[in-house]
């Protein structure tokens, strides 16, 4: 394994012997795991479908990983999530592009308990988002170019929050699809592509949850900032480098019912105290296009540092696989 990450980092920071050749380059777009990254020139159409699978699988107490807390009847020891969405954008004029997007979820989550583990899964449509797009800054800069856009999305509760597992509802809320309410997410996306081969970016990005849902809680509001370097090794293929960091809050409000008021400690995603953190994660990428126009992206990321609000599940890993096609 060692092998083939010095094989990509000394790949990465070669110098121009790489020869790149004329016209759309590999990293044209962000890598793919960071989304509205581009603006679209007027009539122009971009479809894309992204695949993301993520796992947490350790217990951690604030930033520490501990063995799992003898004071819940259940505790979860392993989380993983599947995601596939679909998304469009198009540009209405060569400064505002608009953008959909809607993704179906699998979610399971096993859990200890004296009678042994129990499996939870609950799968369906996620939330849906309208977003739009709007350039403020644009210049060529000889070799380079480099731009900016604001977004302003709207997400739309799609996603179901009142999945159960045939004998009631599930109680803890990372087992739902959705928030349960309408939310705003602004964001600031910058990009400069310095040369041929070298480009690099950043974007930031809010999530207000607004009112509370039929259930009786509001998701904390979250704040993503992320990074990125990308080198072109040649008209087709390029590999990315990104970092990732993530602040969340956790839920105002209570769940309407009642188990946690019943026992406390019946299970650790039951309490309420156990919610929100911030999470340090490191990508590496690679992008390939063809000559069709369609794109080939995908990044494997790894959570290098997480500080956790209580006892949680922390994450361990993730994966982005897309296809992307503009014309």
């Amino acid at each position: 394994m060692n092998k083939y990450i010095t094989t990509l980092a000394v790949t990465l920071y070669a110098g121009t012997s790489i020869t790149v050749l004329a016209g759309p380059k590999a990293d044209a777009h962000a890598p793919i795991g960071v989304m509205g990254d581009h603006i679209h020139k007027k009539g122009k159409w971009m479809a894309s479908y992204r695949f993301m699978t993520m796992e947490m699988n350790q217990i951690f107490d604030g930033s520490n990983a501990i063995p799992a807390p003898t004071n819940y009847m259940m505790t979860p020891s392993k989380m993983t999530m599947d995601m596939d969405m679909l998304g469009v954008m198009y540009g209405v004029t060569d400064k505002l592009t608009l953008m959909a997007m809607t993704n179906y979820m699998d979610v399971s989550m096993d859990m200890d308990s004296p009678s042994g583990i129990k499996k939870m899964q609950a799968t369906g449509l996620g939330d849906s988002s309208f977003s739009a797009l709007y350039q403020v800054y644009n210049e060529e800069e000889g070799a380079g170019r480099a731009n900016a856009h604001i977004g302003l999305g709207l997400s739309v509760p799609t996603g179901n929050i009142k999945k159960e597992n045939g004998i009631g509802r599930y109680h803890s809320i990372p087992m739902q699809l959705g928030s349960g309410t309408y939310d705003l997410t602004p964001s600031v996306t910058y990009n400069h592509f310095i040369n041929e081969l070298w480009s690099w970016g950043g974007q930031a990005m809010a999530t207000f949850h607004t009112g509370t849902n039929d259930v009786g809680y509001t998701l904390g509001d979250s704040f993503n900032v992320t990074t990125w370097v990308a080198r072109n090794l040649n008209s087709q293929f390029s590999v990315s480098g990104r970092v990732n960091f993530k602040a969340w809050s956790g839920y105002d409000g209570v769940q309407n019912n009642g188990m946690f008021e019943v026992n406390p400690m019946a299970a650790l995603p039951l309490d309420p105290v156990n919610f929100g953190g911030t999470r340090t994660d490191l990508y590496l990428g690679l992008n390939y296009l063809h000559e069709s126009g369609i794109r080939v992206a995908t990044e494997l990321g790894k959570t290098i540092f997480q500080d956790l609000q209580g006892v949680q599940l922390g994450n361990d890993w993730s994966l982005n696989v897309g296809l992307q096609y503009a014309w």
